[in-house]
């Protein structure tokens, strides 16, 4: 699946704020970039792009936003760790995560 993820010097200001952006933050981007919309609906949009992103990656498809980076499914091993408490060693069993590699786009910024 590829979306095409594009900044337009709008959008700009928003990410060079000095705090951790949220979903809020970003439907409020949209709401304020399209006149058409209402609030609630770009709120909507926002999840359902993150509900097909999520969606796809259960499917253990990977998911590239052109310009922004690529989203996957990478199965991480078990690995020895020390329980803190007791000092004791134990192992970490593996699991499935979400890996995400940046765009060369995004690495200029």
């Amino acid at each position: 699946m590829i979306i095409n993820c594009q900044l337009t010097p709008h959008q700009r200001p928003l990410f060079e704020k000095k705090h951790t952006v949220n979903k809020n933050d970003l439907a409020k981007a949209i709401y304020e970039a399209h006149g058409g919309l209402s609030y609630a609906d770009s709120q909507g949009i926002i999840d359902q792009i993150l509900e097909i992103i999520k969606g796809k990656l259960i499917q253990n498809e990977k998911v590239q936003l052109s310009r922004f980076g690529s989203f996957r499914v990478v199965n991480r091993r078990n690995r020895k760790g020390i329980n803190p408490q007791t000092g004791k060693p134990i192992v970490i069993q593996g699991r499935r995560a979400v890996a995400f590699k940046p765009s060369k786009y995004m690495k200029l910024v």
